[in-house]
């Protein structure tokens, strides 16, 4: 067995710790940094956008060299994505819309509800081609792990949060009228949505489980079945709005799912943060500021708040952020990810941290 992260063991149980709210001394820190020696991606290469997102032939190989030049410092962990992240909510592709390649590093999704009177069914579909890609993906990971005796995990595909899908299909702005105009036309079509959703999620953990634990989008690795939870939609409704016809949604996939951290993106996103900290089977929160509203450690009221709220917090941050993090926060149920320029300065930033702590 190949190991890319010596301190794997002990990093798994720090990040347990994490998840009962135990772990003490500093925060948990997931840092990155290109692996000493790490060269330039040389493999195969195609033209055909198809191919080059979703045949194995050409992702695997850009997978295992990722993995093989990159360092994980702290709690970091060597996870793929084989299911690129940035085919995002590939749900909605599940469910029939059409994808959109935008270049090699973002793809979308097109809407395809244009009529609530003529609204097709929404239903999990295994011969969708999506669905196969997707899980041909998922498979080739395993096999790389086993093939060539990685120790490195798989991740799931973003399937982003069942609200967003439908948001998606409908369309954003056009999703945000229809709780004027077609209200009770949403509830029954979030249903059928997350019955979809909760497919494809068992569907794909049952293949990226077997390189061990679970990992979402977010990068959190978890030996208890976990994902993230979202809407970003809901930055376009009221708090009533969400409460009412967003909210049991989400409640469901807290109770149903052993670990969840909610995705609250952006300023606008903070007046349903009470309604989420509400519900008791949701773990956590990764707070993201967004494009225009600073840096993290200019948040760090809200993320106290959170904290207070007894919730776990998971936050992208800079570098230079780490330590006035560790000083401003409780390292109690905190995760921050960050990346370094070498494996020497993710070294040096994790003691930092640890000294940080140590003199608050």
């Amino acid at each position: 067995m190949t190991q890319l992260k010596p301190d794997l063991a002990a990093a798994k149980e720090r990040v347990e710790a994490w998840w009962r709210g135990e772990n003490a001394g500093r925060p948990i820190i997931e840092v990155t940094s290109p692996s000493a020696g790490s060269t330039p991606y040389i493999g195969p290469a195609t033209d055909d956008m198809d191919a080059w997102w979703t045949d194995p032939d050409y992702v695997i190989p850009r997978m295992e060299h990722q993995l093989k030049s990159t360092y994980y410092g702290g709690e970091a962990m060597p996870v793929i994505f084989p299911v690129a992240t940035t085919l995002v909510s590939i749900t909605n592709k599940f469910l029939g819309a059409r994808n959109v390649y935008v270049d090699r590093n973002t793809t979308w999704n097109a809407p395809l509800l244009s009529d609530w009177s003529t609204r097709p069914t929404f239903q999990f579909d295994p011969d969708n081609i999506w669905w196969q890609r997707a899980e041909r993906l998922l498979t080739a990971g395993v096999t790389l792990m086993r093939e060539k005796g990685l120790e490195a995990f798989v991740g799931l595909p973003d399937l982003n949060g069942p609200t967003e899908v439908l948001s998606g299909l409908r369309g954003p702005q056009e999703f945000a009228l229809d709780f004027y105009d077609n209200r009770s036309l949403i509830g029954p079509a979030l249903r059928e949505v997350q019955d979809a959703w909760t497919e494809a999620y068992h569907r794909s953990t049952a293949i990226a489980h077997q390189c061990g634990g679970y990992f979402c989008w977010m990068g959190i690795w978890s030996d208890r079945p976990m994902t993230d939870l979202q809407s970003d939609v809901s930055c376009l409704i009221s708090r009533e709005m969400f409460d009412e016809e967003f909210l049991p949604f989400i409640r469901e996939q807290a109770d149903t799912i052993d670990r969840t951290i909610y995705h609250l993106d952006g300023p606008d996103a903070i007046r349903h943060l009470d309604s989420l900290l509400g519900i008791d089977s949701l773990d956590g929160i990764q707070w993201v500021q967004g494009a225009g509203a600073g840096r993290m450690s200019e948040w760090i009221d809200l993320v106290k708040r959170i904290q207070d709220a007894g919730k776990l917090v998971f936050a992208m941050c800079d570098p230079d952020e780490v330590v006035p993090l560790c000083r401003a926060l409780d390292p109690q149920g905190l995760n921050l990810v960050t990346k370094a320029d070498s494996p020497a300065a993710a070294d040096q930033l994790l003691l930092a941290a640890e000294a940080a702590c140590r003199t608050k």
